[in-house]
């Protein structure tokens, strides 16, 4: 399960002085749970996937997965957490420009000690629509081609926490609904947690719980 306990999150404001960026109350995520966070840009979303993720330590306040406390890990352990466990699909999708398709699926599985065969990219990206596309080059791809193999390139490592920061923002109305489908079905598959952090309302209504976001106070 993720517990979280009375999360603060501060960053400077250049002044001297730390601002509150967020502030969570603790809660606890089940096992194959999934849920939505909600608000308006700036609100607070991104820093809490952050912190999830490792990638932010927290001001104060502890966040478990599974049987790991993320937030007492050191710089190191938090990067190899994140490697083995954690699959992000970031708002930019952050490929690697000069590789394939493949190859960046690849090269994210391999971070976590995996391999990826060509059968099984390919089936990857058939189910999402970008068949025959895996030897185009990341920086020849679409915007929404290439949030969609960043999706892929997520869940090839099979991770334990699957992260999604407004995964349909660059995406048409359809391709949205198909990339939803294909996530919602794979947290099903594979029963790992599930957070994503959207304000489209489309994507909202299919998550059973949400967390609402407001100036970084969880409501």
């Amino acid at each position: 399960m993720i517990t979280i306990n009375q999360l603060i999150c501060d960053f400077p404001d250049g002044g001297g002085k730390m601002l509150r960026a967020l502030s969570v109350p603790s809660f606890t995520l089940p096992d194959g749970g999934m849920a939505v966070v909600t608000g308006p840009s700036g609100s607070g979303k991104t820093t809490f996937l952050h912190c999830l993720s490792g990638l932010l330590t927290p001001a104060a306040g502890t966040i478990s997965i599974g049987d790991v406390t993320v937030t007492s890990l050191s710089a190191d352990e938090r990067c190899a957490f994140r490697s083995s466990r954690v699959g992000y699909v970031f708002q930019k999708p952050l490929l690697l420009p000069y590789l394939t398709v493949a190859e960046n699926i690849r090269f994210s599985a391999s971070l976590a000690g995996k391999r990826a065969e060509k059968g099984k990219i390919e089936n990857l990206l058939e189910r999402v629509g970008l068949s025959g596309l895996e030897n185009r080059r990341a920086d020849r791809l679409s915007g929404g081609q290439q949030q969609r193999v960043s999706f892929l390139r997520a869940i090839v490592r099979r991770p334990s926490l699957l992260l999604a920061d407004e995964p349909t923002a660059s995406l048409d109305e359809e391709n949205g609904r198909k990339l939803m489908d294909f996530m919602l079905a794979y947290q099903r598959e594979e029963g790992c947690f599930l957070l994503c952090a959207t304000h489209d309302k489309r994507v909202m209504n299919r998550f059973p719980l949400r967390y609402d976001v407001q100036k970084g106070a969880f409501l």
